[in-house]
């Protein structure tokens, strides 16, 4: 199992509220500030960062890490930016049903041990001729394209995987074991997209095998649409 850590900004909406109309800049900055520093710290303690819903973001830690040092140091540091009190919940558990486990009383800080290690699985998708869309059919066509491979993979998968669009044509599962052939299957369902498979108990490290992946499928020439590196 792996760290699951919630960052709740509380109150956050009624903090939206309270400026004005002339607002939306605003909270972008905040949002991707706070998403940066959050990033920076996970990436110290082999984690890796997901914006999530930005008024609540997460972490993904390694089972092993020290939990206590890693919330300390979140809050003391997310808090110099924050315009709102922060709550922190981790928890322990696979992925994704821990998420929902752990959305328990978002109010109330919540510290869990992990107890038993299992892997996490990262199944990061790349859509094969992005940038040959995009300046054939335009930015906003190739841009939707992507929105509805998330659409449709959400639709096979349901709730065995988190789904967490990175940016360009980048789409990754986060899964457990359990879930990984139907996860598999269904995000290479469709033409044209390769599949690059990392599993790690260190969430970084299980994306970094992830793009490894990836690597070895361009390197291939597209003859097949996935590759797993433990």
């Amino acid at each position: 199992m792996t760290y699951t850590v919630l960052i709740v900004l509380q109150g956050y909406r009624e903090w939206t509220e309270s400026l004005g109309s002339d607002r939306e800049w605003l909270i972008q900055l905040v949002q991707s500030r706070l998403y940066e520093v959050l990033q920076s710290l996970c990436k110290d303690f082999d984690g890796i960062a997901i914006p999530l819903r930005y008024d609540i973001l997460l972490s993904l830690l390694p089972p092993d890490v020290d939990i206590e040092e890693f919330s300390d140091i979140v809050r003391k540091s997310l808090s110099k930016y924050s315009p709102t009190p922060i709550t922190i919940k981790a928890c322990c558990g696979g992925l994704p049903e821990v998420i929902n486990v752990c959305s328990k009383d978002l109010d109330i800080d919540t510290i869990a041990r992990c107890e038993e290690y299992e892997a996490l699985v990262v199944a990061h998708a790349d859509l094969n001729y992005f940038t040959e869309t995009t300046i054939k059919d335009g930015v906003l066509n190739a841009y939707m394209g992507v929105l509805r491979y998330v659409s449709r993979i959400l639709d096979l998968i349901g709730n065995k995987a988190l789904i967490q669009y990175l940016g360009g044509d980048n789409v990754v599962a986060l899964t457990s074991l359990k879930y990984l052939d139907e996860v598999i299957k269904a995000m290479t369902s469709f033409k044209n997209v390769k599949v690059g498979v990392g599993i790690s108990l260190k969430p970084r490290e299980a994306f970094m095998k992830a793009a490894q992946a990836l690597s070895v499928l361009r390197r291939e020439g597209r003859v097949r649409s996935f590759y797993i590196v433990k």
